[in-house]
């Protein structure tokens, strides 16, 4: 399977918030944005399978709606070191690039 990528305006995502975009029927990012600068990771949550574009986000870490888990959106890491998976993201004249792994 071929990597895919994803564009969107940077303007579409609310600054210091999120956005849900779906890849596939089996896989969602969440593109999270702070000023000029995104991250994106899968929007399932590894803990519960909670919609972390849906939880609340402090600039740095988003917590799945479901039970609290917290994730840092810039290292893909969460509670007690647990692995999310995170995407490479490029922010080129207000348009943001993701690529996603095939």
């Amino acid at each position: 399977m071929a990597e895919k990528t994803i564009k969107l305006q940077c303007d579409d995502i609310p600054d210091g918030g999120a956005k849900i975009v779906a890849v596939n029927d089996k896989l969602k990012v969440a593109v999270f944005r702070v000023g000029d600068r995104c991250a994106a990771i899968n929007n399932r949550c590894p803990h519960a399978g909670g919609a972390l574009g849906e939880g609340a986000f402090d600039g740095t870490t988003v917590q799945c709606p479901l039970h609290g888990f917290k994730v840092d959106v810039w290292k893909g890491v969460g509670n007690a070191g647990k692995p999310v998976q995170k995407f490479p993201v490029a922010v080129k004249a207000g348009t943001v690039v993701i690529t996603v792994p095939g």
